[in-house]
């Protein structure tokens, strides 16, 4: 039994940082119910270890916010209120750009996790990701899962963050059929002893 209790103890996740996103959609009023806006918003006040930061800047990210998309669309250009709209996420073959950096502030390496919430009044299909190091700029598709169907998840990402470095995390969501609809999720950033 007390050996259960030790692996358990092991394997426990520790916070490394909290990335709050809320996403509202809202309908355009002059595309009647046809288009979806979607913003998120992050939060590193508990963080400890784990920074999210700006692109470039080691500035915190309060705000992700995906533009407008149609009704089951897939929005792959949020952006940060760091490097606002005119520096949005870019997924390309060549010159890729993320929507924010993590960076480990801790002792040790850390194994991130994200976790995530379910999507309130079924505004989101599905979400994506990639966290890739930030020397990675062919980042052509954002196809690692978060959430298959926009409810609650816990992804181990299998990648490492080693301390003072920092990990390039890509976003990419999908709309549901729903038009007009406002809803919220929210994603943790977790870090692993590894």
């Amino acid at each position: 039994m007390i050996s259960k209790i030790n692996k358990a103890e092991n394997k426990s996740l520790i916070l490394a940082g909290v990335l709050i996103l809320t996403a509202t959609l809202v309908m355009s009023a002059a595309v009647l119910a046809a288009d979806n806006d979607a913003s998120q918003e992050a939060s590193t006040t508990q963080a400890a270890t784990v920074s999210i930061v700006g692109k470039v800047a080691d500035t915190a990210i309060t705000t992700i916010t995906f533009p407008e998309g149609a009704a089951s669309a897939t929005i792959s250009t949020p952006y940060n209120n760091v490097d606002t709209v005119t520096d949005a996420q870019v997924v390309a073959g060549s010159d890729s750009e993320p929507v924010v950096r993590l960076n480990n502030t801790s002792g040790g390496t850390l194994q991130a996790w994200l976790e995530i919430t379910t999507w309130s009044d079924g505004v989101a299909a599905s979400e994506d990701y990639e966290l890739v190091t930030t020397a990675t700029t062919n980042v052509a598709v954002v196809d690692d899962v978060l959430s298959a169907d926009g409810n609650s998840a816990s992804v181990d990402t299998s990648v490492t963050i080693p301390t003072t470095e920092y990990r390039a995390l890509y976003l990419e969501l999908v709309l549901s059929a729903l038009s007009g609809k406002s809803g919220t999720s929210t994603l943790t950033v977790l870090g692993e002893a590894a």
